[in-house]
């Protein structure tokens, strides 16, 4: 229940202070689950939501700031995303598998049930984990892989 209201609490509050698009007021509480967070501006003037910070990154639909949100300080929290997860049933920006889920391959993301396996580090620890081919004049070669989480491509690195 406690979770629920505070879900309320910040949906509202982000409806009511990003309808324009433009900025945050300066020192805006937001609830989060130690309490209220404030994002202060040091020129005391609203905090613009315009920058480099919050433009596409691409195709995927992200800036830094759909993952990088203000009731988490600017960071990427596991109650945090686990409350994301919960309103939007594994739908948020944040869930996406070319860095969000534990593996790039053969993962499931058409159920909840899917998105929540495919994503359990993100959920359990607020881990991102980005796939990066070897390099090909890499000085190492990877023989064999043991992952609990089934990336077992040795041409790819999981980070």
């Amino acid at each position: 229940m406690k979770l629920g209201r505070i879900a309320a609490l910040i949906t509202t509050a982000l409806m009511a202070t990003t309808a324009t698009g433009q900025s945050l007021p300066n020192l805006l509480p937001l609830p989060n689950p130690s309490g209220w967070l404030e994002t202060y501006n040091v020129n005391n003037a609203p905090i613009s939501l315009t920058g480099a910070f919050f433009k596409s990154l691409g195709t995927n639909g992200r800036s830094c700031a759909s993952c990088h949100v203000p009731g988490e300080g600017w960071t990427v929290s596991a109650s945090g995303v686990q409350l994301r997860f919960l309103l939007t049933q594994g739908l948020d920006p944040i869930f996406r598998t070319n860095d969000g889920s534990n593996c790039d391959q053969n993962i499931d993301t058409s159920t909840v049930q899917g998105r929540r396996q495919a994503y359990s580090l993100l959920l359990g620890r607020g881990l991102i984990r980005i796939a990066v081919s070897v390099p090909a004049d890499a000085e190492f070669t990877v023989l064999s892989v043991s992952n609990p989480y089934g990336c077992d491509d040795t041409t790819t690195l999981s980070m």
